[in-house]
């Protein structure tokens, strides 16, 4: 399992995780996605708009998901690596890889 159970509270206990993805040109393309659910090795996030991002996934499905929040008075932060793809509403990000940032 990728989303270990430390992870799934960092990402629910953060309000602003950021959303990767690839822009056409390879340079990076950087959204504040809002709160996350963790599920499995999934988290999920509502759309609002997304377009570009949404644009992006069509072309190439990698994308990061990167969040940080304060535990026991302690920063802990984390940067997941996997794809994404945009389905009824939810952008759906599946991770392959988890890596602690603090």
């Amino acid at each position: 399992m990728i989303i270990t159970e430390e992870v799934k509270q960092i990402v629910q206990g953060t309000a602003f995780l950021s959303l990767v993805t690839i822009n056409p040109d390879g340079s990076p393309h950087p959204i504040i996605a809002g709160k996350g659910e963790a599920a499995g090795d999934t988290v999920i996030f509502g759309i609002y708009k997304m377009e570009k991002t949404q644009a992006n996934l069509l072309k190439n499905k990698n994308a990061w998901v990167v969040g940080a929040t304060m535990t026991g008075g302690k920063p802990k932060g984390i940067r997941l690596t996997g794809t994404a793809e945009a389905q009824d509403k939810k952008l759906i990000f599946t991770a392959a890889k988890a890596e602690s940032l603090i």
